[in-house]
């Protein structure tokens, strides 16, 4: 599950090297965002024929391009990576419109006796990352909607005791390779949507914002009950 994560870097340094080739512009700084939500507006990085590797703003919670309306009724804010090829809202955007979603940590909610405890994981090491991610367009007349999801799957074991799922981390060095839409092999894709390993991650317990819409550093800060 990933119901919200966080982008607090200005420069996508990871993704910067890993498709260097591909960038034709300097992409945008980004403004810090410490509790980004579904059905916003979220940086993504997709392969543009003319553009190159292109840093564009999408909205979270994917709509399928065969829709008959503006917008769904079930959730699609994440794509479970063990059906995601079969799946109609995702199995033409998993052939042919994969993007990467920049992040730099995620929150999962740990279930307890007495209620739910929220967490804060990350990198070990800091950096940013991009999760897996699919887009799509919707149109209709002068109508149009782009929007992605984020693809989970089995949390590592490490993490387990939080969640039993978490966002696909792609290795920088598959981003080339997940971005490029010639790619159509299933099994060679699907091998991508794996746990992160478990000793890469970091987590620690976060307090519950008083306002689900906050968003400042107060929020991924360890919280001790």
């Amino acid at each position: 599950m990933c119901g919200r994560y966080t982008i607090t870097k200005s420069r996508l340094e990871a993704a910067e090297r890993a498709l260097a080739k591909l960038i034709e512009y300097r992409w945008p700084d980004l403004p810090p965002r410490y509790n980004t939500s579904p059905g916003t507006e979220i940086p993504v990085i997709r392969l543009d024929p003319e553009r190159g590797a292109d840093l564009v703003r999408l909205k979270w919670g994917l709509l399928p391009y065969w829709s008959k309306e503006s917008t769904i009724r079930y959730s699609t804010i994440n794509a479970m990576a063990e059906t995601v090829e079969k799946k109609p809202s995702y199995r033409v955007p998993f052939r042919k419109r994969r993007c990467l979603i920049p992040a730099d940590g995620w929150y999962e909610w740990q279930k307890l006796p007495k209620g739910k405890q929220k967490w804060w994981l990350s990198l070990k090491d800091g950096a940013d990352f991009c999760f897996a991610g699919l887009w799509d367009r919707w149109h209709r007349g002068d109508d149009a909607i782009e929007s992605c999801t984020i693809i989970v799957t089995d949390a590592a074991e490490s993490v387990r005791h939080i969640h039993d799922r978490m966002p696909v981390i792609l290795a920088p060095r598959n981003y080339e390779f997940w971005l490029d839409p010639g790619v159509e092999e299933v099994p060679a894709l699907k091998a991508l949507l794996r746990p992160a390993p478990g000793a890469s991650i970091s987590a620690h317990a976060v307090a519950n914002p008083p306002r689900p819409r906050d968003d400042d550093a107060s929020l991924v800060k360890p919280f001790a009950a």
